[in-house]
């Protein structure tokens, strides 16, 4: 395995920035990101400045790939994207049962990968990173929400290294035929309303769109009230479909999809390109640990909501069903 990045929050010399292979990928950057050399130089030296100079960050990454995550996602304020960093470390800290000791070599892992619950699709036309998910493939029993977590952070982690990624965004599909109650049910508000927290404030990621298809009755209750959490912004990027027909049809994305959904991709390949991009950043999600934060210093207020008393609503009534 390699090396696991530098932390020194004061490192001699600093690498430089490179920009990307893909020319859609540098017209993506420079249309929507105003990502120009000389920008991105200036943003640079000014997070790193600010990385040195912050009592409350300890140890911390500096080199361009980790800070092009925040600087794009803020397209390229400067004070925003170390907000976001900020947020991000603390979130790491906060959390330590979702995002402590990762390791996608362990056995867990491989099984979650192999039941196929979240499958790579590659890139669209349009430059972006499209991912299918279905929950009716997960063992729920054998992978709680914690580890569904865990699971999330390590791929999405590997997202955030990709700069492709972090210009061209993120699609989702989530396909929810067959899906129990309890895969909902096991998700208290607390949990859901924390976790939003952390991706929508934390984590270095542009969501394009989210295709939500055949969501149960049960689970659209639950739905709505997630979204009511999210931004509008996001909000404005969801897109629900009756059935995984309805999107086919209304949608060209077809192509994308296993053969299983009448698309031209193996499955098993869609698994082993996921297995192979977790392997490939094994190093990146180890060493996550070392980086370090006061967050008793930290210059901005990051309270996610712990309340215990959001489990009396809907999805804490659910949990209370016997759902065998």
């Amino acid at each position: 395995m390699p090396s696991a990045p530098e932390v020194n929050k004061c490192p001699v010399e600093y690498d430089s920035y490179r920009p990307v292979d893909s020319a859609l990928h540098r017209q993506i950057a420079r249309d929507e990101l105003h990502e120009e050399p000389a920008i991105v130089e200036q943003a640079l030296r000014q997070m790193r400045e600010w990385i040195a100079k912050n009592p409350s960050i300890l140890a911390s990454r500096t080199d361009a790939s980790f800070l092009l995550r925040f600087l794009r996602v803020r397209k390229f304020s400067h004070v925003a994207a170390c907000d976001t960093l900020e947020r991000f470390l603390i979130m790491r800290q906060r959390f330590p049962a979702w995002y402590g000791n990762l390791d996608p070599s362990e056995p867990w892992v491989q099984d979650v990968i192999d039941s196929e619950f979240l499958l790579p699709l590659g890139r669209d036309d349009k430059g972006r990173t499209v991912f299918l998910m279905r929950y009716a493939n997960l063992d729920i029993d054998q992978h709680d929400v914690v580890r569904q977590i865990r699971f999330f952070t390590m791929v999405f982690e590997c997202l955030f290294e990709d700069a492709l990624c972090s210009i061209g965004g993120l699609v989702l599909f989530s396909d929810h035929s067959h899906v129990p109650m309890k895969a909902f049910a096991q998700w208290s508000l607390t949990e859901i309303r924390n976790y939003i927290d952390c991706v929508t404030k934390s984590h270095p990621i542009r969501m394009k769109e989210v295709h939500v298809m055949n969501l149960p009755l049960f689970g659209a209750t639950v739905g709505e009230w997630v979204m009511s959490c999210c931004s509008e912004k996001l909000r404005s990027r969801l897109k629900c479909y009756p059935s995984v027909d309805d999107f086919v049809r209304k949608t060209d994305l077809k192509a994308m999809l296993p053969t299983a959904y009448g698309g031209k991709q193996d499955a098993a390949k869609l698994k082993q390109n996921l297995r192979d991009m977790l392997d490939r950043n094994r190093h990146i999600i180890v060493g996550l640990d070392a980086m370090k934060v006061d967050e008793k210093r930290a210059t901005a207020s990051h309270h996610p909501c712990n309340r215990a008393d959001l489990d009396t609503g809907v999805v804490g009534s659910f949990r209370k069903l016997n759902l065998d």
